[in-house]
This record gives structure tokens, sequence and C-alpha cells, in this order.
């Protein structure tokens, strides 16, 4: 069992471990003295427990057996045990597994302990290393003993040294100093003798010349004696050719001898003369900066103003310094100053107008201010405050925004005036060529056709003249806009150039020309293609116009680049005509620009047409570039990038213009000008349609109340009541028959942005004056169609033989998983993944058919085109616009098919 100590006794001095030998071989001589202890001799167990107990160092007895015999307390608990984890008894196995987790490195004592067992008979081993988990260091001692009957007896004896190693590593270290250090480190005698230098005072020593050397050596003397003589630490700073050392010389009276340790600051002078160069630098810039700067507290009291500031606010530094900043401001200032302290606490940068009243002063100043709060560790926070005068700059741009002002309000009363112009020249215009156009439909003489085709030309003519005045009003105040269409653009152009060419050969030019399809076998884009065809016939127009009679016009098409997503293309035409000079090439694009000034006389031209491509290619992303050469022709090329689309699965075919689809439809005309409702109504009744008149918002209000109308011309700029206020008025109507008949406009207005308002205030569709015959007609019959029913159970319910539980079934089944194959469809055309959407396509068109879902059938058609097209250059946009097409009419569809299940349940 463990021997503990008497808690009578205190604990003895450490013993050393020669003492503790000799003490337990007394101890045992008296007992041998006294002889055999009788069993149960509690006396000498106490005496030995207290003893054992009393040691600082560890004790532990091995028997014959290998079993511990007797072990004290200090032995568990340096080896960081807890009480009575050895016991007497435990074999020497477990002892050492004990010890070995008590251990961070437990390899030297199995070590020791092999090579123990190597030995014969048992060799004693001291100073076996432990280092503990507890942190500390151990020396463990083993030593065998036998007695006189030949039994063999192991004492292992532990002892801290954890306190000896550190100190023996401090002096290690302290002994090592001199030599390591990088400083200089030299010891002089009185006798001006060197008694020590160290490796970086020899280097040192080394590298200096001979006299910089001798110099040194007798300062240092000098230093030395001066030490010794005053007993006292002196302090110096040597320079020693370009470098610096802080030197202490440490006297030691006593043993007459002088210390003096050198220590290089040479980066820190330098550290310091820059800083010392900063500071300079930074006071001259506060000084001589024209720029206003400030410091002040998180309390607005002001700490330190740079000259300029000083000199702005009429007083001297001495009266600004401590004072509130806010005093030198006007009073509606001062309050608001309190926000700004507020928020630089808070945000800790703020910038922002102030104005400033200077003394004695009734001027208002404005400083635009950049204001940053600086913490720094153990200083009180502060604002910094940098900031320059604005009061020029803010009278200028008051003057520049009322400019602006000014600016804007004369192009919103140009605009005006241009739409108000384009109103009253379309109106009389729209009776002059409506009046033509029904002429040539009558019997005319030779003579009669002439006269009414030279009135229809002067009225396109002049309606053409019109367009450009729009254009370019629609340009200057921003508002030209862009009508995205796909289509094949090889096809466009050729159509657009097609009638030039035949007006070029009626002047007997040479017209010839390389097509777009020639370089480019997919054309087909989405843009504008009106605009597109309007450049084109601005430049060939002018070419025809500017080439006298022989001369030759060419038009070339040609794809420059293609990508899977789009398609660069250039147009050039040139020409053999009279060319432009130099001089006016810089100006041939400008406004009303000609290049000679009886070019309007000789050739006709408002001067506009290049203004209105020049800005048409912009407004597409692309460039328009003219070369020409006085008297030998020009060449005028523009180059635009296209979105690439697919062509679609069919060609549909132009609508027929046939009057017979609009006969016995009975439709109201809403116009207060008598020229244009003849025109119209002549037109009108031609397609036998049964018309009615109205001349201003209350009739046409009036004529709805009596009849049922399958359609309203309304006319936009009516007396009193507007169209778009009569359209309200009737969309308002409780009859929903009445409200919802279909409107279209008869608009003078040809700005975009007005038929959108139209559409907006519930019109259904837009004709401008003077309207097209063709185009009208086809509006007219679009509106006058109904539309295809979004399904028909016609063929469900035949399947189902008049069972309606099974047309619920195959509903709800519908309802249930279509909406899924919708969601896969559109992920798969948006990942490309074009077989997915075949199989997808194919796996939904046999439902679509069972629930006649026929609107969706050129949709299907389509993608499965698509889908087989795979990769093809711009197969993607197109197919993904078809899906998502697809989708939204599936989803009227499983909208709309609810209120059927619920009639096919009853």
């Amino acid at each position: 069992m463990s021997a503990s100590p008497s808690p009578s006794f205190a604990p003895a001095l450490p013993l050393t471990l020669e003492a503790a030998h000799q003490e337990i071989q007394a101890l045992r001589a008296a007992q041998e003295q006294a002889g055999p202890a009788p069993a149960g001799d509690a006396a000498s167990q106490t005496y030995l427990a207290v003893l054992l107990g009393s040691l600082h160092e560890g004790f532990l007895l091995l028997d014959a057996a290998n079993c511990v015999a007797l072990v004290n307390e200090s032995f568990g608990q340096l080896l960081g045990l807890p009480e009575s984890a050895i016991a007497v008894g435990m074999p020497s196995p477990e002892l050492v597994a004990l010890v070995a987790s008590c251990l961070t490195d437990p390899a030297p004592l199995h070590t020791t302990i092999a090579a123990l067992r190597q030995t014969a008979p048992l060799a004693p081993a001291y100073g076996i290393p432990l280092f503990t988990h507890r942190g500390l260091i151990l020396e463990l001692d083993f030593i065998p003993w036998q007695d006189e009957a030949g039994q063999e007896f192991k004492l292992l004896h532990c002892c801290d040294v954890t306190e000896r190693h550190r100190t023996a590593a401090q002096l290690l270290t302290l002994s090592r100093f001199p030599e390591q250090n990088p400083n200089p480190v030299l010891r002089y005698g009185r006798q001006r003798q060197r008694l020590y230098g160290n490796p970086a005072a020899n280097r040192l020593a080394a590298e200096l010349p001979e006299a910089e050397r001798l110099r040194l050596r007798e300062l240092v003397h000098s230093w030395s004696a001066q030490a010794l003589a005053s007993t006292e630490t002196g302090r110096y700073e040597l320079q020693v050719l370009n470098r610096y050392f802080n030197t202490c010389l440490v006297p030691n009276v006593a043993e007459d001898y002088v210390s003096i340790y050198m220590v290089e600051v040479t980066d820190l002078k330098q550290i310091q003369q820059v800083l010392t160069d900063r500071e300079k630098r930074y006071r001259d810039l506060q000084h001589y900066t024209q720029a206003l700067i400030c410091t002040h507290t998180l309390d607005g009291t002001v700490l330190s103003l740079n000259p300029a500031l000083v000199n702005l606010l009429g007083y001297s530094e001495q009266e600004l310094v401590g004072r509130y900043m806010a005093a030198v401001m006007p009073l509606d200032e001062q309050q608001p100053f309190k926000g700004y302290l507020e928020r630089i606490a808070r945000e800790g940068e703020v910038q922002g107008v102030q104005r400033i009243q200077p003394q004695g002063s009734d001027a208002i100043h404005y400083f635009l201010y950049h204001s940053v709060l600086v913490r720094e560790t153990g200083q009180t926070p502060y604002v910094i405050v940098h900031s320059h005068e604005i009061s020029e700059r803010v009278e200028g741009e008051r003057a520049l925004r009322q400019a602006k002002r000014e600016a804007e309000d004369a192009a919103r009363a140009r605009t005006n005036f241009l739409a108000n112009m384009s109103h009253e020249i379309r109106t009389p215009l729209n009776g002059v060529l409506g009046m033509a156009a029904r002429l040539t439909k009558t019997a005319l003489n030779p003579q009669q056709h002439e006269l009414v085709g030279i009135i229809r030309s002067s009225g396109q003519h002049l309606l053409t003249v019109i367009n450009d005045v729009l254009d370019i009003a629609k340009i200057t105040s921003g508002k030209l806009e862009l009508n995205l269409e796909s289509f094949n653009l090889c096809d466009s152009m050729a159509q657009a150039v097609q009638p030039l060419a035949l007006q070029a050969a009626e002047k007997g030019l040479i017209f010839e020309g390389t097509p777009l399809r020639d370089s480019c076998p997919y054309p087909w884009v989405q843009g504008d293609a009106h605009r597109l065809n309007q450049i084109l016939i601005n430049l060939v127009s002018n070419a025809i116009k500017f080439t006298p009679a022989g001369g030759r016009v060419r038009v070339v098409g040609e794809m420059l680049s293609e990508t899977a997503d789009t398609l660069t293309v250039e147009f050039r035409v040139t020409d053999s005509g009279i060319g432009i000079a130099p001089e006016k090439l810089d100006h041939i694009f400008e406004n009303f620009t000609q290049a000679y000034t009886d070019t309007a006389r000789s050739f006709g031209g408002t001067g506009l047409g290049l203004s209105i491509s020049k800005a048409l290619v912009e407004h597409m992303g692309g460039t328009l570039s003219v070369r020409s050469q006085q008297h030998q022709g020009s060449t005028f090329a523009f180059c635009l990038t296209l979105p690439r689309t697919s062509a679609p699965a069919t060609a549909l075919a132009a609508a027929e213009y046939d009057t017979g689809a609009l006969h016995g439809r009975q439709m109201l005309l809403v116009e207060d000008n008598e020229i244009n409702r003849v025109v119209a109504r002549m037109l009108l009744e031609e397609w036998g349609i049964a018309l009615d008149e109205a001349e201003d918002g209350p009739a046409a209000l009036r004529c709805l109340e009596l009849k049922y109308y399958d359609l309203v011309l309304m006319d936009i700029q009516l007396p009193g009541m507007n169209g778009v206020d009569v359209t309200a008025a009737i969309r308002q109507h409780p009859d929903p028959r009445r409200a919802a008949v279909p409107i279209v406009a008869l608009t003078a207005n040809a700005f975009l942005a007005d038929a959108e308002q139209y559409l907006a205030a519930g019109m259904n569709d837009c004709v401008a004056k003077p309207f097209d015959e063709t185009i009208l007609f086809a509006k007219l019959r679009r509106l006058l169609t109904p539309a295809a029913p979004l399904y028909d159970l016609v063929q469900l319910r035949a399947l189902s033989r008049g069972k309606q539980a099974f047309v619920h079934t195959i509903v709800r089944s519908f309802l249930t998983n279509i909406p899924v194959t919708l969601t896969e469809l559109q992920a798969a055309a948006a990942a490309a993944h074009w077989p997915e959407v075949a199989r997808l396509v194919h796996h939904m068109k046999p439902n679509l058919v069972a629930f006649g879902v026929s609107q969706a059938e050129p949709l299907v058609a389509e993608l499965e085109q698509l889908a087989g097209a795979g990769t093809a250059p711009g197969a993607a946009p197109r197919a993904q616009a078809v899906v998502a097409e697809l989708a939204h009419l599936m989803q009227q569809v499983l909208l709309a098919l609810p209120q059927e299940l619920e009639t096919t349940a009853l």
C-alpha cells in the first residue's frame, strides 16, 4: 500500500539522492540492530511513512517479484497521477504503462528499460529525462540493490528539474548573447586597453578605413575616461561614416572597466529624416495651398485651420481655434450643423456643400467639403475637413439648369409643333391621296390618268418630306424607336432595292451589284426591317439622283462574320456621279446639309436623308462611312451586327387582299374632317361595309347606344372630346358587348409613343394617316376574324362514349402532368438540350391533339424542326422563343380547363 505522511509533520526540505540513500541505509542498519520487528509494529511503519512523505522527491521500491513494495505520495504527484494511482503490489509492466501515459514522449523511458534488461547484473541508470503532460521536466534514477539473501530490489527516484533546466537555458542564452548580438559590444579598461570585442564590433572595425578607425578609437577612449571619472552611464549618438549608432557606456568602477553597447539606428535616422521632411512639406502644403483645411472635435470645436481658410473667414487664427464651428455659418445653417456632427460620428466620412458667411460680410460662400473622422489608439477622435470654394460653380450650375430647362422647353415646343404640323398636313394629304386613289379606279382618259398620277406622286413626295422632318425631330428629341421583328435580311433588302433598279434603268444608268445571299446562306435576323430598308433606299436613291445618265451605280451586300448568335454584314453603295468636295465631307451628315448650294434646285431633296441614315445606323449600333472624290463618284457603306434568329417552320403567306372578307360588317367612323370621311366612306363601302358616321365624340357615343357595331374607326383629334376620351367612355360602358367593341385609331400623329399611348388607352390598333389600303384592310380583317378556341374536347368526348367519368379522369391527368412537362421543356430549351426538347415535344403532341389545342400545332411543328436542326446558327434563340410562346398558350389552356372540368362533372 502507499505510504502517506502523518498530518502532524511539516514537509522536510528536499533531500539529495545521496542523502536519501544514506538515510535509508541508516534506517535499515538501525532496524537490523534492533532485530526483526514484530508483526504489526505500527511505530516503525509510521516512522517510514513520515520519512518518505516528507520528501519532495518521488521514491518507489520494486521487490524481488518486480512489484511495487513501497511508494511515496510525491512520486505520483510529480507525474500528475491522482492519489493512490500507484498501489503496493502493482506489477512493473502496469507501472511502466502508467508512467508512460503521463509523458509527452515515452520513448526515452522505454529505450532505457529495454537497455537495462540487456545487462546482467542490472546496472544503475541516472538522469532519465521525463517530460510530463503537466509541463514539468523530471529526472528518473534507477538503482538496483541486493540484500544478504541475494534478493534483488530496484529503487526508482524521481525529482523535478524544470527550474534547473530553465535556469540553464537562460544562462546559456545569456552566455551567448554578446557573441550573437548583431550590434557591437566592447569593453575597455582604464588604461585604454581593449578587454573584449564581440564579432559585430570586429566586423565594424574591419570595414572602416584606417583614419576613421583611429578617430573612432580616440572618441571611445575619451568617453570611457569620462564615464569612469563620473561613475555615471554615458549616452551618445555616434556617426560612423554614413551609419549612426546609439552608444551607451556603462562604467564598472570596482573592476576598472567600461562596457560599451552600440545599437545601430541608421534606418531610424533615415525614417526620422523622412518624417521631418514630410512634416515640413505638410506644413508648407497647409500654408501655401488654396484649399480650405481645418480640423475639429466631434462636438464641433475648431482645433486648427490653414492660412487660406483663416484669411477667407476674416478672423485671426487665435479667434477661431477653440470656437464652435457653426458660429461662422449663416443662422439657418447652424441647426443642420448638429446633424452633420451626428453623421460624421456615425459614418466616419461625410461629403456635402456648406455655406459660410465671413466676418463683416453679407456675402455667402459655398464650399464643397469632404470630412473624415480620425480614430487612433490613445488619442481623442478628431475630424479633418478638406474643402474648396464652389460659389462660381453653384451660380454656373444654376444658369446651366435654367438653360437646360429652356432647351428642353424649346425641344418640347419644337416636337409639339412638328407633331401638330404633321397632323395638319397629313389630314388634308389623306384626302388628296385618298381621292386620287379613288380616281384611279374610275374610267379616266390618258390625260386624266397622267394628272392623277402627278397628284399621287406629288402627295407621296410631300409625305416623304414630312416623314423625314419627323424622323429628324425624333432623333433630336431622343424619341427614335425601333420596331424589332424577325425577317430575312436578304429578301428584305432585295425588295427595297428592286424598284430603285427600275428607276435607274429609266434614267439610263448601269445598275449592278452583289446580293447578300451570295455570302450569307442563313440571313434570318431580328431587327427593324423598315428602318434598314430606309437606310439602303436613301443611299441608293442619292446615288441614282447624283449620277448622270450613262453612269454606273453598284450595290453590294456582304457578310463579314458570323457567330452562333449574331450576323455582321456590310452594305456598300458606289456611284460614278458628281462626288463630294473634300471640305464638304465632314459636314455631309449634318441636318439640312447638301454638298453644293444649288443641289436642291438641280436634284431636289431636303438634305435630311444622310442625317437620318447615319442616326439610324448608329442607333442600331453600327457605323456609316463615306469615301468620295469630286467628279469621280462616291461610296457610302454601313456595317451592322444583328441578332440571329431562325426561319419559321413554314413561310406564312401574305394576307389576301379580298374585299369580300369584310362584306356586311357594321362599322362606325368617328371623324370631324368631312374630306377624310368621304375618303374613308368610298373605300369602306367598296369593301361592302355598312358604315355610320359621327363628327365628334358625343355623337359617337349616341350612335353606340342605338346600335351594336363590329368595329369603330376613331380619329384622335376631335373637337371637345378627343378620341382617347371617347375610347375611355366606351370601355366603361355597362353593356359588356358595347364596352368590348374593337377600336382602331385613325391618327395623323406619327410618333410611336403616341401609338403606345392609344393602345394603353384601350384601343386595339392604330393606322397612320394617310393610310395604305392594304394595311387598313389587313388590320380590320385581323380584328374581325374570330380567334381559334383554346381547346376542343369533341374528340375526347367521342372517345369516352358518353362516360363522363372517363373525361373527368383524362382532364385531371392533363392538368396534373402537363405543367411538369412544360417545366422540363423550358429547362431543356434554356440548356440547349435539343434531344430532350424533341423527346418532350413528342411526348406532349398526342395530348394536344386529343384536347384539340389547335393553336399549338404550328408551334409544335416548328419546335420539332428546330430541335432537329440542333446547334444550327440562330436555332437556339428561336427555339427558346417558341417554347416560351407554347408555354404561354398552355398556361391559358390550363387556366380555362378547370371550368370545363366542372361542367363535365355535373
